[in-house]
């Protein structure tokens, strides 16, 4: 899902892309485009309009798809004790998530049927936890789910992936790609995992798109052997969902299937290649997850306020860059309070 990994990747050729200190400075672009198209699917979604970004969801298998590649690309080698792992992997995405959780509970607190009700949701969903009795697993900030299931993804992975060989990997892509399939056939697209009649198929939609990015991680830690322009593979996942739409090339779930195993590797390959505009990916990339975190609280409230939706669009974008000033900010004082 869309949140701030501390990379230092194996040396690579100049070939890849790779920035200051060794990062990936295409990354953090890529991010922030990606959960654009998921404001934009979800502006639509609470005030209605064109299905231009109607495939937005599939902004969910990149993020995993990201999250794999960068485990395995920069951090398998310096996980250590998975169980300390795993609590710093908690807490580093936590507040940003439990800041867009504080901003849904006046909403949730209208909705519910009563205290019980409200108290027992916010405290499941505030600590990344689903609520199987309401309407949606994490009705307080509906995107939570993709981030419960990241975490899950990355246990997996310290506990079980990393001591797993490529072969093996690809085995598992292999295995679940008929399972994508027949959820593909079965719900009519990848859109599934934010209800309670469809969370656990969430599982395996997690899995698939954060088992190729491990395979790709692993492949090309020597650079990226596929020549994708970084300018043309940034910006591409809002073109690719808008001319979609346009062309009608949407309404299957094989479109779903294409943009998994296609369309994100390249998105990824031409990333890795970004020589240049280090500092503005740098700041869109911090933004991401912040936008990620807090727009579908701040949308739907909006909407019980009787805004409009690209007025909401817009302050849901301002509410983003505000939760990464503030979580950048929460992030300095705990690490000067542990120095």
């Amino acid at each position: 899902m869309i949140q701030p990994h501390p990379t230092s990747p194996p040396p690579a050729p100049p070939a890849s892309g790779r920035g200051e200190r060794g990062r990936l400075p295409g990354r953090g672009a890529l991010r922030f485009f990606a959960a654009l198209c998921i404001l934009l699917l979800h502006t639509r979604a609470v005030f209605g309009g064109e299905r231009v970004f109607g495939k937005g969801y599939l902004a969910v298998e990149f993020f995993l798809m990201l999250s794999g590649f960068l485990m395995a690309y920069a951090q398998e080698a310096r996980i250590g004790e998975p169980a300390g792992f795993m609590v710093k992997r908690y807490t580093r995405l936590w507040p940003t998530m439990a800041l867009g959780g504080v901003i849904g509970l006046p909403r949730l607190y209208l909705k519910s049927a009563g205290i019980g009700e409200f108290l027992a949701t916010a405290l499941a969903n505030l600590a990344l936890l689903p609520a199987w009795w309401a309407k949606f697993v994490f009705v307080l900030n509906i995107p939570a789910w993709t981030i419960f299931y990241e975490l899950v993804a990355n246990a997996l992975h310290v506990f079980v992936f990393r001591h797993c060989k490529l072969w093996a990997i690809g085995l598992g892509i292999a295995l679940l790609a008929p399972v994508m399939m027949w959820i593909g056939s079965s719900w009519s697209s990848f859109d599934v995992g934010a209800k309670p009649s469809d969370f656990i198929v969430g599982l395996p939609r997690i899995l698939f798109a954060y088992l190729i990015g491990v395979a790709l991680g692993r492949m090309w830690r020597g650079g990226s052997p596929i020549p994708v322009p970084p300018l043309i593979a940034i910006p591409a996942m809002p073109v690719i969902l808008a001319a979609s739409w346009w062309f009608k090339l949407d309404q299957t779930w094989y479109f779903d299937f294409a943009f998994t195993v296609i369309a994100c590797p390249l998105m990824i390959a031409g990333g890795m290649r970004l020589a240049r505009f280090h500092r503005a990916a740098g700041l869109l990339g911090q933004l991401s997850f912040p936008l990620f975190a807090v727009q579908m609280p701040i949308l739907e409230g909006m909407s019980m306020m009787g805004f409009k939706g690209w007025s909401s669009g817009f302050a849901a974008l301002a509410g983003g860059v505000l939760a990464a000033i503030l979580t950048q900010r929460f992030d300095r004082w705990r690490k000067e309070s542990k120095a």
